[in-house]
């Protein structure tokens, strides 16, 4: 059977990067049709190194700009560039095409495909004002004078490629409810929910130790603009709370961000300095270490579901997380995580506060995340699965 999947661009290993690892278990022979790719970001994944050496990565013509070094920083600055790009890509006589994607992917060209289903992470945020106000002044200002120039013809754009996916009778799936309502408003669309998978199994393997000497809470996973972890830190700092960050973003600037947070808040309080600890990428067994140490997980961001917050849950430890966005569908109120109700330090310091107070059972934790494996997932889009369920397409 030939099978393509269509990823935006693979320059960093997150959440939508581990879907298409489980595609690729599915079907290891794929072809991956994107943007851009870095091989060297992709230690942590066998099955996107394997697709890379065996030649099985197509990347666009945006891919030459950054074989010179120095550009790699402006990746972000050129995508205005990335749907154009994609737009050059026509897959021809594929039994099955999968398209991930959040922005450009969906602008690819199909021919005479048997069966195609578009993952749709989100409609694409800077487009519609997804982006909040708070996001916003994280944004280097150059490319926000960018923004304003390309957003317009760029917004059209994708509503034309959602029309023309459209023509093509492709099944609209979304990863959330949260996204589910979304693509509904923005893409006039009815679609299907697969939750993205979780690898439940070595998280469900940790087993919470009681730290009572120096307690801390955690973050793990990707670190970009739009997580807030700004508002963590802040939170950790102003309540003399020790935190430990486990990840690192594929961008420079933004850790350099958060970082300067710290460092002038300890400008400030020479006396409290150390509460914020940025461990960066680790092994999987010291990732696991510093979870199975933490009282919770604080997961600020409202995000489109959170693949990170629900390995948490596998893991027993609960999650302090905004009340928004994908969290609604797996975090439930005292037991087995707690919400709070703005997207402000404020608002976390006192949910902070008022978890510390409760107990919470480590395996009724992971039990909630149980409906989230890997093998949910790949049941979804085994293709006779795939093929029983989806109207034929053109």
């Amino acid at each position: 059977m030939k099978v393509a999947i269509v990823h935006d661009y693979l320059f960093q290993y997150g959440g939508a990067e581990k879907c298409l690892d489980q595609w690729l278990n599915i079907y290891p022979g794929a072809d991956i049709y994107t943007a851009f790719g870095f091989k060297e970001n992709f230690q942590d994944s066998p099955n996107i190194t394997k697709s890379f050496d065996s030649n099985k990565v197509y990347s666009s013509f945006a891919q030459q700009i950054f074989k010179i070094p120095f550009l790699k920083k402006y990746q972000k600055h050129l995508y205005w560039l990335y749907p154009f790009a994609m737009s050059f890509f026509k897959l021809k006589d594929y039994d099955f095409v999968i398209i991930s994607a959040s922005f450009c992917g969906k602008n690819i060209r199909l021919d005479n495909c048997k069966k195609i289903v578009f993952y749709c992470y989100t409609p694409t945020r800077f487009l519609y004002n997804l982006v909040s106000n708070q996001d916003q002044k994280t944004i280097p200002g150059f490319l926000k004078i960018l923004m304003k120039i390309f957003n317009y013809p760029l917004k059209i754009a994708d509503q034309k490629a959602v029309k023309y996916l459209k023509s093509k009778q492709v099944e609209f799936i979304s990863i959330s409810k949260f996204i589910q309502n979304r693509v509904k408003e923005y893409y006039h669309t009815e679609t299907k929910v697969i939750y993205p998978p979780v690898e439940l199994k070595q998280f469900n393997e940790i087993l919470p130790k009681q730290n009572l000497d120096n307690p801390y809470y955690i973050y793990f996973g990707r670190i970009s603009f739009h997580k807030r972890l700004d508002l963590v830190i802040q939170a950790c700092l102003n309540l003399n709370k020790k935190l430990i960050i486990v990840g690192s973003s594929a961008l420079k600037t933004d850790m350099d961000h958060l970082k300067k947070i710290v460092t002038d808040f300890e400008a400030k309080n020479p006396t409290k300095k150390g509460l914020v600890d940025f461990v960066g990428r680790v092994s999987n067994e010291d990732r696991n270490a510093f979870i199975s140490k933490a009282r919770a997980m604080i997961f600020p961001a409202r995000e489109d579901f959170g693949i990170a917050p629900v390995e948490a849950l596998a893991a027993g430890l609960p999650v302090i997380a905004y009340e928004a966005g994908g969290a609604l569908e797996y975090i439930q109120h005292k037991v087995n995580g707690y919400f709070f109700e703005k997207q402000t330090t404020e608002s976390l310091q006192k949910a902070i506060l008022e978890f510390e107070v409760l107990k919470f059972d480590s395996n009724i934790i992971k039990q909630t995340a149980i409906q989230f494996s890997e093998e949910s997932f790949r049941a979804e889009f085994n293709f006779d699965n795939i093929l029983n369920q989806l109207p034929k397409n053109l």
